[in-house]
Parts: structure tokens; sequence; C-alpha cells
């Protein structure tokens, strides 16, 4: 007798408690638990030309928009509210990379009086902006110079009337672009030479440079240098092909979390597929033993992964 089929009593006990999908199910019995297009999937497939469709499709898109957090001014997108966080710590050094004309800087300087905030621009006329815009703030400490994964030049695009914008990627800003070197040197060896013992706030806005930042600080990471660090996330991400999956990894290795940044919390989370969103706008690594985790986290802290 062949075994491994199913014996009468198996046979009956199916039958009685017959499962969808199941290859034993009477064809009528099949067809009647197909599973079926939703109400709202035929109604959406009929009228998906329609104005008023295409019209609540935006508006969607434009709700999930705003409660990703997408803005840049600081006050409202959780980046002041970041830099509150240290205002009882003792923050002595502060790396502001990809400084552009000085607002953060001299945001972070009025309100962690006692750091010192390194500033580096890499385009030249940006530079001159800077320098002018923090011109007798003892505490900002301006650098022409980019911080990357080597030491030698990069080729920034640059728009004078939108200096914010100037990429090392080919992103298809408007407007017109012009090419300007820019000198990069590794934040190791900016650290080593001008013996600065740690970080701890390590921003990073170089507009799809920030794997490039990493990776010259890989020693400092691994030595635990730098307490916090945050970058921007977003459409860049999509031209350099450093996904959210790479931020992750590269701050796992050193035993680093990552969450994404908000108006009064860090939403520290697992990585998932579905973050790959590109919306941005910042995310923040901390270390796991850092003691400031809690209250940059909130209440929920510590977050179960989600399935």
């Amino acid at each position: 007798m062949l075994s491994g089929g199913p014996g009468p009593a198996e046979l009956h006990s199916r039958t009685e408690n017959p499962r969808v999908g199941s290859s034993i199910l009477p064809l009528a019995t099949r067809k009647s638990r197909a599973p079926t297009r939703s109400t709202m999937g035929q109604i959406t497939k009929r009228w998906r030309t329609n104005f008023f469709a295409k019209s609540l499709a935006r508006m969607c898109r434009q709700y999930l928009n705003w409660y990703n957090n997408p803005g840049f001014k600081f006050h409202r997108n959780g980046e002041q509210w970041l830099l509150e966080q240290f205002r009882q710590e003792p923050v002595h050094t502060i790396f502001d990379v990809g400084a552009n004309v000085g607002a953060w800087a001299t945001l972070a300087a009025t309100t962690l009086p006692g750091a010192t905030v390194y500033a580096f621009e890499i385009v030249p006329a940006t530079f001159d902006r800077l320098r002018q815009a923090t011109q007798g703030r003892q505490a900002i400490r301006c650098f022409n110079v980019g911080l990357g994964d080597h030491v030698g030049m990069l080729s920034i695009r640059y728009n004078p009337a939108a200096s914010d914008h100037a990429t090392f990627t080919d992103y298809p800003w408007p407007g017109e672009r012009t090419t300007v070197e820019g000198r990069v040197v590794t934040g190791d060896s900016f650290l080593e030479q001008h013996s600065i013992e740690s970080i701890d706030l390590l921003k990073i806005d170089v507009e799809g440079a920030e794997h490039l930042v990493l990776q010259g600080l890989r020693q400092a990471f691994a030595d635990r240098r730098i307490r916090i660090a945050y970058f921007e996330y977003g459409r860049y991400n999509v031209m350099t092909k450093f996904l959210l999956r790479d931020f992750y990894e590269f701050f796992g290795r050193h035993g680093y979390i990552v969450g994404k940044l908000f108006t009064d919390f860090v939403d520290f989370r697992e990585y998932h597929p579905d973050d790959e969103d590109f919306t941005g706008p910042h995310y923040v690594a901390c270390h796991r033993a850092e003691p400031l985790l809690g209250r940059l986290s909130g209440a929920d802290w510590p977050r179960r992964p989600r399935p």
C-alpha cells in the first residue's frame, strides 16, 4: 500500500472542516470561496481616469507627505527640538557638514552656547556667504572643505540662485547650473589633524553625498567617538542608489540604531522596505547605550519591531 496519501479519516476531517486553498475541496466550494476584488478596488478601476478620483488620489498623497514630516523649517520638522534635547548635556563639539549659508550652524551655536560648531561648506561662493553670515560668532569655525570618503577634489553641480541644492549627483534640478571643483577630506583625518576627541552631534546635509561622509568617518563610528548623527534621506538616494537599508546596515555594524525624526520625538524602529519611500527628510542614529536615547524616543521606547 502506498504511503503518504490521506486516509479515510483524514479525508472526512478535511470535508467537515474545509480549508480555503485545499486541493480536495469540491470545485463548487473552491469557486464560491475564491477571493474577489474589493468594492473599493472595483470603484477605483472603473473611475481611475475620473477628475474626482484623480483629485482624491492627489489628496491622499499629500496627506501622506504631511504625515511623513517632509518640511525643512527647523522649528517645525524636529531639528530645533533635537538640538534642545542637549541643553542639559555637556556638549563640546558639533559638526555641521553641508553648512550652506550658516542658518543651522547659527541655531546650534545659539541653542548650545558652550559648544564649538565646525561648519563645512565645499562650494567657494557659498562658503564666502557662510563666513560673512557667521562673522563675529567665535563658537562657529568655518572650513571651505567638504567631508567625503577620500582626500582630494570633488565636482559639484551648483546654481548660485539655489545654493542649498548644490550636489555631486546629476539630480535634475531646474535652472542654470555650473560645475565647480571643491576640496574634500575624510572626517577621520580632520579629527586627527585638529585633535578632536569626539563629536556630540553630527549633522549631515550634503544633497546625496551623505554616504561619502559616513565612509570617511568609519573609524570614528567604530570607536564610538560620535554620540548622535542625523542625516537627510530622500530623492537624491534614487540617484546614488544608497538606500535607507544601506544607512541601517552602516550604523548597525557599529552598534547604532536608526529612527525617523518627527516634530518632538525620534521614531527608532527596525528597518522595513516600506520605509524606502524617498520622502525624507531626516533620520537620526545613536548608539544603543546613548543616555539620551530614552528622551529622544519618548515613553514608547523600546519599540517592538514591525512584522
